[in-house]
């Protein structure tokens, strides 16, 4: 199988980036042939293709957006088998929503509603996202039950799926 992962540069250690480190490794060893894209800042992984997406220094509701187009852009070029993302992008088969969903943070916040520019734009990419992707994983029931309730996910599309610990 040939997979494209779409990540933010991770390490071993710590939080979604160790989840994320963790997947990686676990698809090697089980002999999938893992292509990484992410942005600059990304160590090589051992068995793994990188393929890093040059992203400019832009604000970050134009990194958001150039994240996305450029992962498309990929996408589009390669003869993957699978495309997992773990970015709120525009083409992916798998979208794991590691970090929830950004609609229900804003609405948990104190204080006036967030309308600054990279909450529109994330928020236009969130809904995208849940709209259009085959699969949609969380990684908590609370995630799960947000996304579903928010942007209408069925259950055929949403899973849970929690982040492996050692133990």
């Amino acid at each position: 199988m040939r997979l494209l992962l779409i990540a933010r540069p991770f390490v071993f250690h710590g939080g979604v980036e160790r989840a994320t480190a963790g997947l990686v490794g676990a698809l090697v060893a089980h002999g999938v042939e893992v292509h990484l894209l992410s942005p600059p800042g990304q160590r090589p992984v051992p068995g793994v293709t990188l393929h890093r997406l040059p992203l400019p220094p832009l604000p970050s509701a134009a990194r958001a957006l150039a994240l996305a187009a450029g992962a498309r852009l990929v996408v589009a070029r390669g003869a993957w088998d699978l495309v997992q993302s773990h970015e709120r992008t525009l083409v992916q088969d798998v979208y794991r929503a590691g970090e929830g969903c950004h609609r229900a943070y804003l609405a948990s916040r104190a204080g006036p509603p967030a309308r600054g520019a990279y909450h529109r734009v994330v928020l236009a990419l969130e809904r995208r996202v849940f709209a259009r992707t085959p699969a949609i994983v969380a990684i908590a029931r609370r995630g799960a039950r947000e996304i579903a309730a928010l942007h209408g996910v069925g259950a055929a599309r949403l899973s849970v799926v929690y982040n492996g610990v050692d133990l």
